[in-house]
């Protein structure tokens, strides 16, 4: 059977129990871009000294999974996302049920995941799929969510009955972003417009290989770091200062749903690493902020570095 030419294709993912064990799709997430392929870096053997010819036959050599997944940032299917990402969950049942995310103090390792992408006849099952690279992006239209992985060398798939769940679609006009010298007087404060926002947390995965197998032994994940960048108009000072003496302040970023639906971020302090004002809107002068997250406890919310939390009406964790 030849495979069908265009763009029908399908994204099962589910969180593994045991990194690199793989286990089958809890959702289908509806995808707007993915570049998950295999990739292998064959081994020259050069010829002899005695050829001019220099390319005489290869070997095996290293091969691993890696690719991006980019969905619109909804209310239910980000939670997949956020998980792999930052690596613990509370789960809280309720109307609606909460999903608290963050990484702990010592910096506790990703969750991984099985992912299986399917393009007609040709199904591919990724394992220990581990997100290197989480990013949120939002500026006047729909919010959204890019994850960049890398796994084991991509298997042979067995084919999905897929059914599809989706959450609402968050967009520019449901952000409030905060600011404030700690998280309760952000939570407290008036939002501040900005024209765009971004989120990216990097985990800085490397994948190891060890004698026996061509394919990855293991993925470590190093140091995390959580930034990101806001757009303002230049109406006040406020930032540009913050900048100039490196002012650290709490952000308290909320995506407002329907009923009772949020999605909900909090850094409890961060810096910004630079904040340039320049006449980047339509001649209007504006203010770009890039931020860093320090590691720094908030004793009035025990929230340290960064936590994301989705309420909706997912009554289980993910």
């Amino acid at each position: 059977m030849a495979i069908t030419i265009g763009r029908l294709g399908y994204v099962g993912f589910g969180i593994e129990d045991t990194p690199g064990d793989p286990v089958e799709a809890d959702v289908y997430l509806p995808y707007t871009d993915i570049s998950m392929r295999g990739h292998h870096e064959p081994l020259p053997i050069l010829g002899s000294k005695t050829s001019r010819l220099m390319d005489k036959d290869s070997s095996v050599g290293k091969k691993w999974g890696e690719g991006d997944i980019k969905i619109d940032c909804d209310i239910v299917n980000s939670g997949y996302l956020w998980k792999c990402a930052l690596g613990s969950e509370i789960y809280t049942a309720g109307t609606p049920s909460s999903h608290l995310f963050y990484t702990t103090v010592s910096g506790n390792t990703p969750t991984t995941a099985t992912i299986i992408f399917g393009r007609d006849t040709d199904i591919e099952q990724y394992s220990f799929a581990t997100c290197d690279t989480l990013k949120l992006e939002v500026s006047d239209g729909l919010a959204a969510l890019t994850a960049s992985f890398q796994s084991k060398f991509p298997t042979v798939g067995s084919a999905q009955t897929v059914t599809t769940t989706s959450g609402t679609v968050l967009s520019f006009k449901d952000l409030a972003l905060k600011f404030g010298t700690t998280l309760t007087t952000a939570a407290a404060a008036s939002a501040t417009p900005a024209n765009e926002f971004s989120l990216t947390l990097v985990n800085n995965s490397e994948v190891i290989y060890r004698s026996g197998s061509s394919d990855i032994s293991i993925i470590r994940t190093k140091g995390f770091r959580a930034s990101g960048t806001y757009t303002l108009f230049f109406d006040s000072e406020t930032d540009k200062n913050a900048y100039y003496a490196l002012n650290k302040r709490a952000m308290d970023a909320t995506f407002t749903g329907n009923a009772n639906e949020d999605l909900h971020i909090r850094i409890s302090r961060f810096r910004l690493n630079e904040g340039e004002v320049s006449t980047g809107l339509e001649d209007f002068f504006v203010i770009k902020g890039e931020f860093v997250a320090e590691d720094w406890l908030d004793t009035g919310t025990a929230t340290r570095l960064i936590d994301v939390r989705l309420r909706n009406d997912k009554a289980s964790a993910y």
